[in-house]
């Protein structure tokens, strides 16, 4: 990684102003630490931080021109192949949007050249970024590299990528999910540390052993360890001899209470919420129909993604692109979220070739296959398909009116026959 933009001289450390997100993506709920790496133990919201970061991190990203056409250059080469020369775009990208589901920011430097062209992306612990101000009011990112001497770097705000949650205060910082997330996240984790101690002790309740008299010390301990080592733990189903009159008597508890069903499902539900994804897609069944699959999809891409979509659009459009003075622009294309079953895809593909908006071979490419020989003209739709550049031709003999013959000077073979016929019989 390198972080070569040092700019100590413009800071008083004492004075300067850092901008701190206002809830801590790290706190208590039940008595239990709920921070980043405990909320990924919890497998609904697990599914749901990488269901979102997986789907974003597939799809391309098209640098297009002001005629829409896509451009081949190395800003596309960095974010759809290679941002460096230590992982791959898909695995930056879902760091980057990992990050900024779990802490709020993902972070990543822009390596430059001289002439301020983008040659590198790398991407940055968001622990370890902090939004400054200096004396004069601007914005910085301050960067707490660690090691020994504990370096630190500032960075310019063109000079690192940052990909967003959704939530923001200020459009400058924005806020953890898992900040807000936190009371739910406790219960689930709850619930999941109370059934890890059920079953640890065998799926058995707890219970009370009841003496009719009083015990020695001596038999106290003799009785407590024999009852462990006989049916403590795991050992379902074995045997304890109680003496002396002991008895003893289960804490019991309901069927639903040790299978957690309620809470699990109310898990679920709250978690879905938070992140915005339908609870099938976090493989609650219970909301699963046939009927509606493909409806679901198409909500979780208009309602979701499309609006991350736009997010980091903006972001590499103002930081690697220059916004419109360099007249290009970025778009993630959705189309594998969009494009649905087979027969959904051959009508849509079937009405855009009707109408002269796609051309074959755009198909083809949509699809994955590869263009053919002729397969760049335009069709529409009369009778049947026909070539863009005759349709003038075509509608002109279907609309024109027959053309009147010219008369002739040549004698009528029929006329001549029928006057010698009359002739004939007149003599």
């Amino acid at each position: 990684m390198k972080l070569s933009n040092f700019i100590p001289k413009i800071f008083n450390r004492a004075k300067s102003e850092s901008i701190r997100s206002r809830k801590p993506a790290t706190g208590y709920s039940g008595g239990t630490v709920v921070d980043e790496n405990s909320a990924m133990t919890v497998s609904s919201y697990y599914r749901g931080v990488m269901y979102i970061s997986s789907q974003l991190a597939k799809l391309p990203i098209h640098i297009k021109n002001k005629d829409n056409e896509v451009l081949d250059n190395n800003i596309s080469f960095l974010l759809n192949v290679q941002p460096n020369v230590e992982t791959t775009a898909y695995h930056f990208k879902l760091f980057l949007i990992q990050c900024a589901i779990n802490t709020g920011h993902g972070y990543a430097e822009i390596v430059k050249t001289g002439d301020g062209r983008p040659t590198e992306l790398w991407p940055l612990n968001p622990k370890r970024v902090t939004p400054t101000r200096n004396e004069a009011g601007q914005l910085f990112y301050q960067i707490y590299e660690g090691g020994l001497n504990g370096e630190t770097t500032y960075l310019r705000p063109d000079e690192i990528l940052i990909f967003r949650n959704i939530h923001t205060r200020d459009g400058i910082q924005a806020e953890s999910t898992i900040a807000f997330a936190m009371e739910a996240l406790g219960i689930s984790l709850g619930a999941d540390r109370f059934a890890n101690g059920l079953y640890a002790n065998g799926g058995l309740p707890s219970g009370v052993l009841t003496h009719p008299g009083s015990l020695s010390d001596e038999a106290y301990s003799r009785l407590a360890e024999s009852w462990k080592k006989s049916v403590g733990g795991r050992k379902t189903g074995a045997t304890a001899i109680l003496e002396e009159g002991v008895t003893y008597s289960p804490v019991s508890h309901s069927p639903d209470i040790l299978q957690f069903v309620d809470t699990r499902k109310f898990g679920v539900i709250e978690i879905a919420r938070f992140l915005g994804v339908p609870p099938i897609k976090l493989f609650d069944m219970d909301s699963a129909k046939y009927g509606n699959m493909e409806q679901v999809q198409l909500e979780v891409a208009t309602d979701i993604l499309d609006a991350w979509a736009r997010n980091i659009e903006s972001e590499i459009d103002i930081k690697l692109l220059k916004g419109r003075r360099a007249n290009q622009r970025c778009e993630m294309d959705l189309y594998a979220v969009f494009r649905g079953d087979m027969s959904t895809r051959s009508t849509y593909f079937t009405k855009m070739m009707q109408s002269a908006a796609m051309t074959p071979n755009e198909i083809r490419i949509r699809e994955g296959m590869a263009p053919y020989k002729d397969g760049d003209r335009f069709f529409l739709a009369t009778n049947n398909f026909s070539p863009m550049d005759r349709v003038d031709e075509i509608i002109d003999n279907q609309v024109a009116p027959e053309p009147t013959p010219a008369p002739s000077n040549e004698p009528d073979p029929a006329s001549e026959a029928i006057a010698k016929y009359i002739e004939k019989k007149l003599n």
